[in-house]
């Protein structure tokens, strides 16, 4: 490995830089085990107390997993928790537009694979829409029984199955990490829809352009469906501030 001492002060944020580094030039890889605590710190030109804050800080992040007493492996990506998207939804109205950005860009791949790219796939068309048609019914089951999480579940779903459909294993893992950000997102959305039967009756118009089959329509439905969102929860934060 091709490793220099630490000589500045912030010897933890160098050590993480040449091991970002390591992993970077494929030196390491997902499955490798790390040197032990005390022989990383001889590499480094560190005390084992500095090697012991870089692990904390990528055993937190899910870059590294501890298996005792086999010792410390490199995560591969599917391990690795968003941290910072969980903090950026937690920072200001700038940065919630930015995560629903985000959403808005998977559920558009996702159309474009099952509408485009896809299209002749007929098995995975009619496999998303029964998904789709199982979450409306849902959302209208958790009116009736005024059950606001299972609302909330059952619109984070529908959105998840299209989303689900470019087989992308880090989308998968963001809207995962989204979740509770997501229900918040919808339940905000909602406080102001008036009735809340409309709640499946928009969904039903959204899987209505992928009943259609046309991507660029189905495309605009759904950007116009998350734009208002955003437009409200943008609103409902300033008021709140």
């Amino acid at each position: 490995m091709d490793i220099q001492p630490v000589k500045q002060k912030t010897v933890v944020y160098q050590v993480v830089d040449q091991l970002k580094n390591l992993i970077l030039n494929g030196t390491m890889k997902p499955g490798d085990k790390f040197p032990s605590e005390l022989k990383l710190a001889e590499m480094f030109g560190v005390g084992r107390s500095t090697i012991r804050e870089v692990m904390k800080i990528f055993q937190y992040i899910g870059i590294v997993e501890v298996h005792n007493p086999k010792g410390t492996f490199l995560s591969d990506s599917s391990n690795i928790s968003a941290e910072s998207l969980e903090w950026s939804m937690l920072l200001g109205e700038k940065d919630v537009s930015e995560v629903i950005e985000l959403r808005l860009v998977m559920e558009t791949q996702g159309l474009w694979y099952l509408l485009d790219y896809h299209r002749s796939d007929i098995a995975l068309r009619e496999r998303t829409i029964r998904a789709l048609e199982e979450q409306i019914g849902h959302m209208k089951r958790a009116i009736e029984i005024s059950s606001t999480e299972q609302r909330l579940d059952a619109d984070y779903f529908f959105h998840g199955a299209i989303i689900q459909v470019c087989g992308n294993r880090i989308f998968r893992n963001l809207y995962q990490t989204m979740r509770e950000f997501m229900k918040m997102e919808i339940l905000y959305a909602q406080e102001d829809i008036g009735r809340l039967s409309l709640v499946p009756e928009h969904h039903e118009q959204l899987l209505a352009t992928i009943v259609d089959g046309d991507f660029h329509d189905a495309t605009e439905v759904f950007r116009h469906h998350i734009r208002n969102i955003d437009h409200l929860l943008e609103s409902k934060l300033k008021a709140d501030s």
